[in-house]
């Protein structure tokens, strides 16, 4: 602060208590202003166990299996440590990796799953975690490698209003394509505005991979009303219940978390290099809080 703008305070400050009412205090007059609402950190996960350490199971469960899970991806999710599990330098690794007739141990995922090129891992919090409005973060690298599909996402819990997908709802809060390494997507699922017809938002990163580094992708929600953000930024805009008229806000009930690695599928066009032999997602942390006061950790 300059010199010429503190004496301008001082005296501007002086002056009103000179022209303070007299007996306000001690008539108890209180003020007006409200106090900007302090927010908290209600659920968040760190990842410091030893290399190996398994996940929580009092949060969340695995998802095992291939199928292409609807969306022609080619990878079989397990549970098996060599798939997800902590580095013991304080992040959480999901591991896909090749998958071989020539390997004993592989026989059995290929055999239920015959186009599955990989196994990988897919983890969620549904029926142990649900989260409803607040601000969701998690400090992620995500992998090389073309047809490599890591994602950060929810999904809406089915309710009397819904039934299942999309009209319960999906947030996508990152989702990267392994042939695009200079771009992550964050978006909107809901009837008449699904798959292919979904609300994206676009985050470039510039002249580095985001494979390079890592990097916080985050949703700050609210009542009929959703933003996304990389590293602090905005993407383009935010979502409300007014902007996707005439279909319906599919956001405003409780939802729960995924962290996936897929392999192939539609989202990059089919495309996936069968030459990897193994790509990695690391996440550092996820945290979820508050945001202006509203949000609610519902444990089931």
């Amino acid at each position: 602060m300059s010199l010429r703008r503190t004496i301008s305070f001082s005296l501007g400050a002086l002056l009103s208590l000179v022209c303070l009412p007299i007996g306000s205090a001690a008539l108890g007059q209180t003020s007006t202003h409200t106090a900007a609402v302090k927010d908290r950190v209600l659920w968040s996960q760190h990842f410091t166990g030893k290399a190996g350490t398994r996940i929580d199971t009092k949060n969340w469960e695995y998802e095992t299996g291939g199928g292409g899970w609807g969306n022609g991806e080619r990878e079989y999710y397990t549970n098996l440590s060599n798939n997800i599990s902590m580095d013991g330098a304080g992040k959480l690794v999901i591991t896909t990796r090749q998958l071989s007739w020539d390997n004993p141990k592989h026989l059995k995922m290929l055999a239920s799953c015959r186009d599955c090129v990989y196994s990988s891992a897919r983890i969620v919090t549904r029926d142990k975690v649900g989260f409803k409005y607040g601000r969701i973060e998690a400090r992620i690298k995500t992998p090389v490698g073309v047809g490599m599909w890591p994602a950060f996402w929810m999904l809406g819990v089915s309710r009397s209003t819904c039934n299942g997908w999309p009209s319960c709802g999906e947030i996508d809060i990152m989702e990267t394509r392994g042939a695009e390494v200079y771009r992550s997507v964050s978006s909107l699922h809901g009837d008449g505005y699904s798959g292919g017809e979904a609300i994206v938002h676009s985050y470039f990163s510039g002249s580095t991979p985001m494979t390079d580094n890592f990097h916080v992708y985050r949703v700050d929600w609210l009542p009929n009303r959703i933003c996304f953000y990389v590293d602090n930024e905005l993407l383009d805009g935010c979502d409300t219940a007014s902007s996707v008229k005439p279909y319906s806000w599919a956001f405003n009930a409780e939802f729960y978390m995924i962290l996936n690695l897929a392999t192939g599928g539609q989202f990059d066009g089919g495309r996936l290099d069968e030459t990897i032999p193994k790509a990695e997602m690391k996440i550092d942390w996820i945290k979820y809080s508050t945001l202006q006061g509203k949000g609610q950790l519902i444990k089931h």
